[in-house]
């Protein structure tokens, strides 16, 4: 299962929110997004995923609900949480739209299915119809239903991954708030951003804050190696910096890391 050209783009929530201030949206970081997105792809394909920032993740990390049912005072996590999912979601499209974007949410919930916390099925019909006539679909993380757990979170990292191997996009592009990966040099000792990584490379944690309950860069890059070794390419940029996602939806160069499987 193919779509030619697809690109599939992950808004990272320390981008898209204030991780640091509960339910703090960047309106004009969004905005911004949604005209760099929409001026960028043109009429190619695109799928918007992104992170629960923190809108999700404090109420799901309160109540554990990664953790799945463990009895019915877990239900109020699981409802609080998909409540201010769904609060996120059509803010961040509403924003999108107002910069220019033909978009429409897709609850993840609605969707996909876990088992012991993995996607084991999707319904991709919602994203075919949207792309059909020329709609973007933008889903995010969610608290989604498990079939062994009874309910969890799944993160916005792995549907974009997912989605991307299994329409075996052309890119997969991770909107951070920095500048990429970054390692520290062997010889100068210097942290930097590094032009490619590979597994078994160290990892310099630096920036983001805040609360996350889906594993932060790491998961991040695990998820993404899982679309880099399925031949996407794979590549995390600042959306923070204005024209950085738009470049690399177009394939100019662009500052970043890819991920070399």
């Amino acid at each position: 299962m193919a779509i030619r050209d697809l690109v599939v783009v992950k808004l990272g929530g320390s981008v898209i929110t204030d991780k640091k201030r509960p339910f703090t949206l960047k309106y004009d970081v969004i905005r911004r997004l949604g005209s760099e997105i929409s001026e960028a792809a043109g009429g190619s394909p695109v799928i918007i995923v992104h992170g629960g920032g923190s809108y999700a993740h404090p109420v799901a990390k309160k109540y554990s609900v990664a953790e799945g049912y463990k009895g019915v005072s877990h239900l109020r996590g699981f409802i609080e949480t998909s409540i201010v999912v769904r609060k996120l979601s059509l803010e961040v499209v509403s924003c999108l739209v107002e910069g220019g974007l033909r978009a429409i949410s897709i609850p993840a919930a609605a969707i996909f299915i876990t088992r012991s916390r993995k996607i084991t099925s999707c319904n991709l019909e919602p994203i075919f119809s949207a792309l059909r006539v020329g709609v973007i679909p933008v889903t995010s993380g969610d608290v989604v239903f498990d079939r062994d757990l009874g309910f969890t979170v799944l993160s916005g990292d792995a549907i974009a991954a997912y989605l991307a191997s299994r329409l075996r996009a052309k890119k997969l592009i991770y909107a951070v708030d920095v500048d990429g990966v970054y390692v520290r040099d062997v010889a100068s000792g210097e942290v930097k951003v590094v032009g490619e990584f590979s597994r078994g490379m160290r990892i310099e944690p630096i920036g983001g804050g805040g609360e996350d309950v889906t594993g932060g860069i790491v998961n991040k890059l695990e998820e993404g190696f899982v679309a880099a070794e399925s031949g996407v390419d794979v590549i995390l940029v600042n959306g923070l910096v204005e024209g950085r996602v738009g470049a690399a939806i177009s394939g100019r160069s662009v500052p970043g890391t890819r991920l070399r499987p």
